[in-house]
């Protein structure tokens, strides 16, 4: 491989040059189509991607909290320390995966960055985009983390690309101070045009708040790259309480089905949206929606009788 010049070129710039391309496909990757997982072939895995261990300032040590999950039923754990990852040798099997990761909060933004090899490094001064850019480089991927409990805005969330994704819920800020909602922000997004998958979270500290919010993905094996190449595409639901067993839109009409719901909820830009309440204390199982001719895009949600919370990621309409 030559320069313009004709001279070779030097391993620091094949290096850059290889990184750029790296930094281009995940862009890339990042903007494509969203994935329905009702409408693709694989298995599901309930998984945890927002924890913490006394590596940082979690409570118990990483084995400990892996056991944790394992007795919740949980296939994939992101252990995701501030800025720094940790020894997983010997943590996954064929039953469980662990993934290497960790938060970082460059200049205030708080970065869920998920996939890294052992060592990785984030400068703390380093500027967000440069983040999220190398973590993309590395074959990761980063989650915007509870922006409702940052106090950020729709200009903060717009100031960086590349992202593969916003939490629409985050257990210990909603426990802790009632801020762990994203709904908002992550419907602005959308309205933009910034048509990305959102996650649930526990963000669990203390052991006692293990299972307050999980993402169920559909890939098709327990690897660390089916893993990640479903949570690119959005192939999965978030939730804290409902199961949703199916949803799609089919000749205008978009469809769910989910477990016992006080409400259903669907939503699409602006002001398009309808709710569908529970009748005569006979819980939804199921509901529909005639789209207006021009909506974008559609999401729904199932609200349990106690108020927990189950969201589809949304499909584009054509």
């Amino acid at each position: 491989m030559k320069q313009n010049d004709g001279a070779p070129m030097n391993k620091r710039s094949l290096f850059c040059a290889l990184t750029f391309m790296v930094i281009l496909l995940a862009a890339m990757a990042s903007a494509a189509e969203l994935v329905n997982p009702f409408l693709k072939e694989g298995q599901w895995y309930k998984a945890a991607l927002h924890v913490h261990s006394t590596t940082s300032d979690g409570d118990v040590t990483v084995p400990d909290r892996m056991n944790q999950y394992r007795e919740k039923g949980y296939a994939v754990v992101a252990i995701t320390d501030h800025w720094k990852t940790n020894n997983i040798d010997g943590l996954s099997d064929e039953t469980f995966l662990v993934i290497n990761s960790m938060e970082a909060h460059p200049k205030g933004n708080h970065f869920v960055c998920l996939n890294l090899p052992e060592g990785f490094e984030i400068q703390k001064n380093m500027e967000p985009q440069h983040v999220i850019d190398m973590v993309n480089a590395a074959g990761g991927g980063v989650i915007y983390a509870h922006p409702y409990w940052l106090g950020h805005t729709i200009e903060n969330l717009l100031a960086v690309e590349g992202y593969i994704g916003i939490e629409v819920y985050n257990g210990v800020c909603e426990v802790s101070i009632a801020k762990g909602y994203g709904s908002v922000h992550w419907d602005q997004l959308l309205g933009k045009g910034k048509i990305l998958p959102a996650v649930a979270t526990d963000d669990v500290h203390k052991s006692e708040n293990i299972n307050l919010g999980w993402t169920m993905i559909k890939a098709e094996e327990l690897t660390a790259k089916a893993i990640m190449d479903s949570l690119r595409s959005g192939c999965y639901y978030a939730s804290c309480g409902p199961t949703i067993e199916d949803y799609r839109v089919e000749e205008g009409v978009v469809k769910i089905k989910c477990s016992p719901a006080a409400k259903i909820c669907f939503g699409g830009q602006g002001s398009y949206g309808l709710v569908v309440n529970a009748k005569d204390d006979k819980p939804l199982t199921a509901a529909q929606w005639k789209l207006p001719d021009n909506c974008k895009f559609v999401r729904a949600e199932a609200i349990d009788s106690n108020g927990s919370h189950a969201w589809t990621n949304p499909i584009v309409l054509k």
